[in-house]
């Protein structure tokens, strides 16, 4: 593949990343309004935090069992065809949000969509691994990061400026369409979502592999022998980081509207902030990070300790610039884990990387099934434990990841000092 179509399948890529991320972004701030306006049974703040862990977990579920499948297809046919039924599926789900009128309707939609349009993120991120070199493999998926940090970012935006109003459609004096203020969101990004299809069916180059790993892209093991050696650590590491950023992604709305202090434009404004925070500090974890710590394993030890001693301030204090300003930490925090944790595994397996980054965001999905689920039902059980038992589970996770460094630095010595003798 030329540069010039490296370059151009990079931009799409990217912004195929964009528009599904925000897709994401859109939905967080929205959803617990959305539920309260569509249950027809007697309104309970439970049954709200119920629904909204439930159907925030949808994704991650269907991720788990279609990431890995989707990644080998990647690798034996490319990842053209894979993206396009993904952005295909993430249209029509978007649409049937829209109209959804009941919440039978919205977990249909949820289901459906997520189905075809979940494995979109590791297969994209394939894709860009295979077209990049080694040398420039973490800054790629840095980019990668920043286009998906970019969609989180803007999709409360989007949320924000449309859900002020509702839209009346009128053609002719008898005709006349309301959509739902809270619909809105949803209409436009399945219009973006149509036109970034489009641009990927014309524009887009496949990427058809020649030369396979056979004893990965074998249908007959999921996870081949000696694998779990390789990737088990990474992987496990990938489930922990989303179970703590999804926990506070579904958290974080509910305790601010619970609390009656604050507006959804609030919580949209703390999501802002967050995505931000971590598409303008990727890239540049990727490129300076190793100027101040060489070991990317070290970066992420200290990600998970930053974010983790971040999230105990939300309840201890509740001033609005300090909570934002808290949020953009705890971003910075995730910033020096994603891009590091991308390229450590794709680096792994170069011959398979749809392979293996469908196994990353399998155990990802883990980790995003568990985060909303426990997060919502320790909120039942109190507002504030989310907050303290996740921040206690990246604080050990960063331990435990030092602790390893420094036992292998010191095996490493050892080992140099009996050659030596």
């Amino acid at each position: 593949m030329n540069k010039w179509n490296v370059n151009s399948n990079l931009l799409l890529l990217l912004i195929c990343l964009f528009v599904v991320m925000m897709g994401y972004g859109v939905l967080l701030p929205v959803l617990p309004f959305f539920l309260e306006r569509i249950i027809s049974y007697p309104i309970d703040p439970e049954n709200i935090v119920f629904h909204f862990g439930v159907l925030t977990a949808i994704y991650p579920i269907t991720l788990v069992f279609t990431a890995p499948l989707w990644g080998r297809i990647s690798d034996r046919i490319g990842s053209k065809w894979p993206i396009v039924i993904g952005l295909v599926g993430f249209t029509l789900m978007q649409v049937m949000i829209a109209f959804s009128t009941s919440l039978t309707m919205l977990y249909v939609a949820r289901i459906v969509g997520s189905l075809f349009s979940s494995f979109l993120v590791p297969v994209i991120n394939a894709f860009i691994s295979d077209i990049t070199d080694e040398a420039n493999r973490t800054k790629a998926m840095a980019w990668a990061g920043t286009a998906v940090s970019a969609g989180v970012v803007t999709g409360p935006a989007i949320s924000g400026l449309l859900i002020g109003n509702n839209w009346h459609l009128r053609w002719e004096p008898s005709f006349h369409l309301l959509i739902d203020r809270f619909s809105v969101p949803f209409i436009i990004l399945a219009i973006i979502g149509l036109l970034t299809l489009i641009l990927t069916l014309v524009f887009l180059k496949n990427n058809k592999k020649t030369h396979l790993n056979q004893t990965v892209t074998s249908f007959g093991a999921l996870f081949p022998k000696g694998k779990w050696i390789i990737f088990g650590k990474l992987l496990l590491l990938s489930s922990i980081l989303q179970l703590g950023i999804t926990s506070f992604e579904t958290v974080f709305p509910l305790y601010v509207k619970d609390s009656g202090k604050y507006s959804a434009a609030f919580i949209g404004a703390g999501l802002l902030i967050c995505g931000l925070v971590m598409a303008i500090m990727q890239p540049i974890v990727a490129k300076y990070g190793k100027l101040f710590i060489a070991n990317p394993e070290k970066q992420m030890a200290f990600g998970f300790l930053i974010a983790g001693l971040t999230l105990p301030v939300f309840v201890l204090i509740q001033t609005q610039w300090i909570i934002l300003l808290n949020i953009g930490v705890f971003g910075l925090g995730s910033s020096l884990i994603v891009p590091n944790l991308l390229a450590q595994i794709s680096l792994k397996e170069p011959k398979s990387s749809g392979w293996a980054l469908g196994m990353q965001s399998s155990f990802s999905g883990i980790g995003q099934i568990i985060g909303p689920l426990a997060g919502t039902a320790l909120y039942i059980l109190s507002p504030y434990s989310p907050f303290y038992i996740i921040s206690g589970l990246l604080v050990i996770t960063s331990i435990i990841v030092f602790k390893t460094l420094y036992e292998n630095s010191t095996n490493t010595i050892s080992s140099i000092n009996d050659i030596e003798i």
